[in-house]
């Protein structure tokens, strides 16, 4: 990749202002007193005027997307998000600033005012965050699949003080993981709301006459609003374990937060300060990475163990592992996956550059085909073979060598949606490349075994610290993960390195019969990352096809609410995942 291209990288731009009935509440700023949501449209109107009038005074601002987004719940609290933007399309979507900047803006009333970029709705219902930010997620995630070489994203929260609860941070965590070669994606919160009133005085006591000694001012335009929001936890925990603050040269981007104010400069600079980040990590030479870890799967209800088509393949010793999940209505799709997982181990693919990554599949392909003795198969395998071929998706995580205080970069990449999930202390700080139940859908991106299909892959990177775990899973898994995460206190995260195979195999079944849950293969690796040599398992890769049977590990039960008494067996054909077409998978 160029270090100093002549025009800028692409760049994609989220502007999303929440527009519950809350947001229709005074609050002063420095323009005015003027409600909430007022406040956060002139705030994106200033930005996208600004945008706007540099292109057309001629500076090259390169590929810009933009999303102008409004949420708030509707009829049955149902979240929604809607575009703002003034060409008459509610859908939630990028258009390039370009075509922004032919939109019939309207002018306001002052001199030096910006136009109108942003549309008016009536902020009703109830605050969304999560919802809307998990949505968010998906729009940056999609954006950046195959553009590792773009600039970071940036993502501008208009929101309120409250309703940014675990759940929330959690995404926001997630977001500024994704990874980009100019640094991780940048997340700015402008909070609008009012401030706490002081505590009434204690009984018999009188308010002294001098004035009460100011605090410090604020670093980066922030406002505690007291007990309504600690804005100084927000800004720490969207990016655990990231580097320092601001977004320059060799810093990482930890999200930002201003209250009841906004200079245009700070989104201006999250835009367009960034530099190529310099990767000089041995991924490949790590050393002791994660402890012996715990695996499990088990195949569709109703096959044999022999029909499973999932793999996955580890090396702790190097701190490396893969997952992998064949297509269902592929052929010779398991032995596609075990390709899959365990070459990623031994090559190591730059899977952030499409060329090379192109290159490392096509290679596979090769091999594939003199795995299942082509010639050898009669003519309707053959064509099968030929017009569908195998497919399946693809998650790779690495960890990088350790500090002084054994904190290690690690990084993952992901075709389709095989997820990752990272906890810290029994508590689960963001994930990868999904982050709520219903992102699981039947046409996921593969990893396709046929020629005349482009591969492309989305990156994440955070630093971790000893004793972390990543939890690999693939989708019917993950998903009934993110449902238990959402409906109640969510997985026990450490029953996985100790309940019975067994055990959570039969709690899989009680799910799929009571149509809680995908009846498809489920797979899950479980890995601590570990500071000494001590904790190892072998240094060669391994995995249940290398073993040549299966592997009898411990594994984690979804810790979710079973029924007491199980329910009947369902007659009705059970949900399968087909992946095939998807139509997101351009052809080359």
């Amino acid at each position: 990749m160029d270090p100093t291209p002549a025009e800028p990288p692409p760049g994609c731009l989220v502007l999303l202002l929440r527009l519950s009935v809350d947001m229709t509440a005074d609050v002063v700023t420095s323009r005015g007193e003027v409600p909430a949501f007022a406040a956060a449209r002139q705030l994106a109107d200033e930005l996208l005027d600004g945008l706007v009038n540099t292109v057309a005074a001629g500076y090259a601002v390169g590929a810009l997307d933009v999303a102008v987004l409004g949420y708030r719940t509707w009829l049955g609290d149902t979240p929604q998000l809607l575009s703002l933007l003034p060409d008459g399309d509610p859908k939630a979507r990028f258009v390039p600033l370009a075509r922004v900047a032919e939109m019939p803006a309207v002018a306001r009333g002052g001199e030096g005012l910006p136009r109108k970029w942003a549309v008016v709705l009536a902020c009703e219902g109830e605050p969304c965050e999560t919802a809307a930010l998990a949505s968010v997620y998906q729009m940056v995630s999609v954006w950046l699949t195959g553009r590792y070489a773009s600039r970071p994203p940036v993502v501008i929260h208009c929101t309120g003080a409250d309703a940014l609860d675990d759940a929330y941070l959690r995404v926001a965590r997630s977001l500024t993981l994704l990874a980009t070669a100019h640094g991780p994606a940048r997340l700015m919160h402008y909070v609008f709301g009012e401030p706490t009133p002081p505590a009434p005085l204690p009984e018999g006591k009188v308010e002294r006459e001098e004035p009460t000694p100011q605090p410090p001012p604020c670093r980066e335009g922030e406002k505690e609003l007291g007990a309504t929001l600690n804005v100084s936890e927000l800004r720490s925990s969207c990016s655990p374990s990231l580097g320092g603050g601001g977004w320059g040269v060799g810093s990482s981007f930890p999200g930002r937060v201003f209250v009841n104010d906004w200079d245009i400069t700070d989104p201006w600079d999250a835009l367009f300060t960034y530099a190529m980040q310099e990767d000089g990590i041995a991924w490949a030479e790590s050393g002791a990475g994660f402890a012996p870890a715990r695996s499990m799967w088990a195949q569709k209800m109703g096959n044999t163990p022999e029909q499973w088509e999932d793999a996955f393949a580890l090396n702790e010793a190097a701190g490396a592992a893969a997952i992998a999940d064949g297509a269902s209505s592929g052929i010779y799709c398991s032995i596609w996956a075990q390709q899959l997982s365990q070459r990623f181990l031994s090559d190591r693919p730059d899977t952030r550059d499409p060329i090379a990554l192109n290159k490392w599949v096509n290679g596979l392909r090769t091999e594939w085909r003199t795995a299942i003795s082509y010639s050898t198969l009669n003519w309707s395998k053959q064509a099968k073979v030929d017009q569908v071929g195998a497919a399946a998706t693809l998650l790779g995580l690495e960890l990088g060598p350790a500090d002084d205080k054994g904190n290690r970069p690690w990084r993952a990449c992901a075709v389709g949606d095989a997820s990752l999930f990272w906890v810290r202390a029994g508590k689960l700080l963001a994930t990868f490349p999904v982050v709520a139940a219903d992102q699981f859908g039947s046409a996921p991106l593969l990893v396709r075994s046929n020629p005349g299909f482009r591969t492309v892959a989305v990156a994440a990177a955070g630093t971790c610290e000893l004793g972390d775990r990543f939890i690999l899973a693939t989708d019917a898994v993950a998903a009934r993960l993110f449902k238990s995460a959402a409906t109640g206190p969510g997985p026990e995260w450490t029953r996985f390195e100790v309940i019975a195979e067994e055990v959570w195999r039969a709690e899989l079944d009680v799910l799929r019969r009571a149509n809680d849950m995908v009846n498809d293969d489920c797979t899950l690796v479980v890995l601590r990352v570990s500071g000494g040599s001590e904790d190892q398992g072998a240094d060669a890769p391994r995995s249940p096809q290398n073993e040549g049977d299966i592997i009898a590990a411990d594994a984690g039960d979804l810790m979710i609410d079973l029924p007491h008494d199980p329910p009947a067996p369902n007659n009705n054909p059970q949900a399968t995942r087909d992946g095939f077409p998807e139509s997101t998978d351009p052809g080359v």
